[in-house]
């Protein structure tokens, strides 16, 4: 005699298997996202202690934003931080206070204000970096090589799945 594959019994207990997959999924998912907060707050925190004083934890992702470009509107620092123009507006306008990051106006465009770091904010902004990497591999330069590799690997796919998502 044929058994009765309906939709609703799934033949064989499929049913169950898949519910028994979803737990054991949720389970690394509440897993994963409270390594990721234990994680993410103390490293901030020891990160934050290690930047030049007066620098900012915000000041220094917009400072290293522009030197990795060179130099930048205010937009485009808003649009790749997914931040608003008012926030970053008011870090730089800290930074340029500071003597860290000047304005430029562009010479074909003089709609266009350009960001660049200062001399003094290159300097500023290496300490921070030089510090940052030392905290950072103070701990990951503990995993070895293929770990890194895996671990690289991990957030390069992640990233690509939120930046996927986000194009949509």
């Amino acid at each position: 005699m044929k058994k009765d594959c309906s939709i609703t019994s799934h033949c064989g207990g499929k049913v169950v298997e898949d519910q028994k997959k979803e737990a054991v999924i949720q389970e690394y998912l509440k897993r994963i996202d409270r390594m990721m907060g234990l994680l993410v707050r103390r490293l901030h925190a020891e990160l934050a202690q290690n930047l030049v004083t007066g620098v900012t934890a915000s000041q220094f992702v917009i400072m290293k934003k522009i030197n990795e470009r060179g130099r930048m509107t205010v937009s485009e620092v808003a649009g790749d931080l997914f931040v608003s123009l008012s926030a970053v507006t008011a870090q730089v306008d800290r930074l340029c206070r500071a003597g860290l990051v000047e304005r430029h106006r562009d010479e074909s465009d003089r709609r266009v204000v350009w960001l660049a770091l200062t001399p003094a904010g290159k300097e500023v902004y290496e300490a921070c970096e030089a510090s940052r990497l030392k905290v950072i591999g103070r701990y990951l330069g503990q995993l070895e090589q293929r770990d890194l590799e895996k671990l690289l690997d991990i957030y390069t796919k992640l990233l690509k799945i939120i930046e996927a998502d986000n194009s949509q």
